[in-house]
C-alpha cells in the first residue's frame, strides 16, 4: 500500500453489488484514484478480465499502480481525462465492455496537500487543477482576472453561492488594490479572509454556520476550473456507447449539481414512449434504452460515514444496458 498518497474509495461494496463483475469480464474505472474500486474489480474478473483506469492525477496514478501491482497484467492506466473515453477505448482495444464506474469526488489526498488548493482550511496555492502538468487556468487566475459578470455566473451556477453578487462584485473591487501593489496571484487563506470580509463576518461567528461560507465559492472556483459539469455531460454518451448490452454504469456523484446532470440522463434513457400525453397512438416508437438498477439514489451506510466522514455525501446511481 502506497503511504503517501491517502484516499479512501467510496461504496466499493455498493459498486461491486450492482456491477457483479464476473471472470474474464472488461471494465472501465473513469476516475482511478488509489485504485480502491478498480483493484475490487480485478479480484472478481480474474484471469483474464481487464480493467482500463483513466486518471489525471500524476500521484494518483503512481499510488495506484503500487497498490495494484499484483494485477499489473490486467490493469491499463492512461493519463487522461474520461471525456477521452471512446479514443482511449479504440486505442487500447479494450472490447466487450460489461461495466464502467465513475466516481466524481475529490480524492483526500488533493484535499490534504495545500498545493493543490482545493481546501480552504490551509495555507496554499489558490490552484485548483486536477491535472497541474496539462492544465493553465487556475482558480488564482479566475478571481484576478475574469470580469465580475463571469465570476457571478460561476458563482450562481457552481456553487449555488448565497450572496453571489455581493461577493463577485467585492472580489473585484479587493483585487483592484491588490493589482496596485503588484500582486498577480493568491492565496486560499487570503481568498477565505476577504470573503468573510465582503460578508462581515467574524472569525469567532463561523460556528453558527452549519458549513464555511466560502465552501461554495471553492466548489464554484474548482469546477469552473476544471470544466467538470461540461466534461460529465460529454462523458455520459460516451459511456452509454461504448457499454456492452447488459452492461452497467455507475456513477458516484458528490453534490446535487452533478446528481442532477447523471439523475435526468439515466431518467431520459430509461424512457419508452415520449409522444405528447394527448396523442391517443404512440407514433415516436422510442423504446427505453436502459433500465434504472437503482430506483432511488444508495448513499453510504452509518458504519462507512463513520470510517470515512468524507463519503458522507456520496451518491450511487446505476443503469443496465438494453
Amino acid at each position: 500500500m502506497n503511504q503517501d498518497y491517502k484516499h479512501i474509495s467510496v461504496l466499493v461494496d455498493e459498486v461491486i453489488k450492482f456491477l457483479a463483475p464476473q471472470k474474464n469480464q472488461n471494465y472501465l474505472d473513469l476516475t482511478l484514484g488509489g485504485g480502491g474500486h478498480s483493484g475490487a474489480i480485478l479480484e472478481k474478473t480474474g484471469p483474464q478480465g481487464k480493467v482500463l483506469a483513466f486518471e489525471m492525477d500524476s500521484r494518483a496514478i503512481k499510488a495506484a499502480k503500487d497498490n495494484l501491482k499484483e494485477y499489473k497484467d490486467r490493469l491499463v492506466v492512461t493519463n487522461n481525462s474520461y471525456v477521452h473515453l471512446e479514443s482511449q477505448v479504440k486505442k487500447y482495444k479494450i472490447e466487450n465492455i460489461s461495466g464502467i464506474v465513475a466516481d466524481l469526488g475529490l480524492s483526500s489526498d488533493q484535499l490534504d496537500k495545500a498545493d493543490r488548493g482545493f481546501s480552504f482550511k490551509d495555507h496554499g496555492s489558490l490552484d485548483m487543477r486536477f491535472d497541474p502538468s496539462g492544465q493553465t487556468l487556475t482558480a488564482s487566475d479566475i478571481i484576478m482576472n475574469w470580469t465580475e459578470a463571469q465570476i457571478l455566473k460561476i458563482f450562481q451556477e457552481y456553487g449555488e453561492v448565497k450572496q453571489a453578487r455581493r461577493l463577485a462584485r467585492g472580489l473585484v473591487s479587493w483585487r483592484k488594490d491588490l493589482g496596485k501593489q503588484k500582486q498577480k496571484s493568491i492565496k486560499t487563506s487570503m481568498l477565505v479572509g476577504i470573503i468573510l470580509r465582503i460578508l462581515n463576518i467574524k472569525e469567532e461567528s463561523l460556528k453558527r454556520f452549519r458549513i464555511h461560507p466560502a465552501t461554495q465559492v471553492f466548489q464554484a472556483l474548482r469546477i469552473a476550473v476544471n470544466d467538470e459539469l461540461g466534461n460529465l455531460q460529454k462523458v455520459l454518451p460516451q459511456a452509454y456507447n461504448i457499454l456492452s448490452p447488459g452492461g452497467r454504469l455507475a456513477v458516484i456523484s458528490f453534490h446535487s449539481l452533478e446528481d442532477r446532470i447523471v439523475k435526468h440522463y439515466f431518467k431520459d434513457l430509461s424512457k419508452g414512449c415520449i409522444c405528447p400525453p394527448e396523442t391517443p397512438v404512440c407514433r415516436c416508437d422510442n423504446k427505453p434504452k436502459v433500465k434504472l438498477i437503482t430506483k432511488k439514489a444508495i448513499k453510504p451506510s452509518d458504519d462507512e460515514i463513520a470510517k470515512n466522514y468524507r463519503s458522507r455525501s456520496a451518491i450511487l446511481r446505476v443503469i443496465e444496458k438494453i
